[in-house]
């Protein structure tokens, strides 16, 4: 198994503007349209070396950053932006050596616990329509009128389920924030041009302790991330001593 690295992205903000002027995109400066807008750079910057899953971090006491994993390091992207970015992509990140940054990250043990936390998008397809669905409704739908369903229930379950399809045991977790966002995305019309249009979609911060059973399984979780739409900045488990 190749090893694994955690990268970190500083970014520019008004060349990241710039940019989405550039394609068309939305240019709003709140963290949820610039999921979109990250996603778009991503990929026009580093193609199929681009971190997923990753997720981006706003903090009043720093700059914006994104943090990703991906089996290679720094330099890797620095020399794919050195090589082929385009003026308007390099602009993004226009010092790619001193704000792209990676990692190793190290070799867990059997038994080791953890403290973790991920942003998930908590969503399924309706089984008639295959409609996607914030994952608390699909539920509520299915249950009697009468019936009391706790969100937090619903979203750690399912978290849990998905921790359990890599050999680990989640000792403890707990809904730490929840809220509806609005999320750009892109379909095909008929006449094969591209439209650009806003989904509500729910967002969900989880945290919580693990205990890892099989430490290569525990790579391939953080190496694919939990639930959907990991390209666009959901599912990255960010680790921490346990609580």
């Amino acid at each position: 198994m190749n090893p694994l690295h955690m990268l970190e992205l500083e970014f520019d903000t008004v060349g990241l503007y710039r940019f989405l002027h550039t394609q068309g995109l939305s240019e709003k400066a709140d963290d949820v349209a610039l999921g979109y807008g990250l996603h778009a750079w991503l990929g026009a910057a580093f193609g199929d070396l681009a971190p997923k899953p990753w997720r981006l971090l706003m903090d009043e006491r720093r700059p914006p950053r994104i943090l990703g994993y991906a089996p290679h390091d720094a330099s890797a992207l620095q020399q794919r932006m050195a090589e082929f970015a385009e003026p308007s992509v390099l602009q993004v990140c226009p010092e790619p050596q001193m704000m792209i940054a990676s990692r190793a990250m190290p070799a867990w043990q059997k038994g080791r616990r953890l403290g973790f936390q991920v942003l998930v998008c908590p969503t399924a397809r309706k089984a008639r329509s295959g409609v996607e669905k914030d994952l608390f409704l699909v539920h509520a739908d299915s249950q009697d009128n009468d019936a009391v369903i706790s969100r937090e229930t619903v979203y750690c379950d399912w978290a849990e389920e998905r921790f359990s399809h890599y050999s680990v045991t989640i000792d403890s977790m707990r809904l730490a924030g929840f809220r509806l966002v609005s999320q750009m995305r892109q379909t095909q019309s008929s006449n094969g041009k591209r439209i650009l249009h806003e989904i509500v979609r729910p967002q969900a911060l989880l945290v919580g302790n693990l205990t890892i059973q099989d430490p290569n399984e525990f790579t391939r979780l953080l190496k694919h991330g939990v639930g959907r739409h990991r390209a666009f900045g959901y599912g990255m488990v960010l680790l921490r001593p346990p609580s």
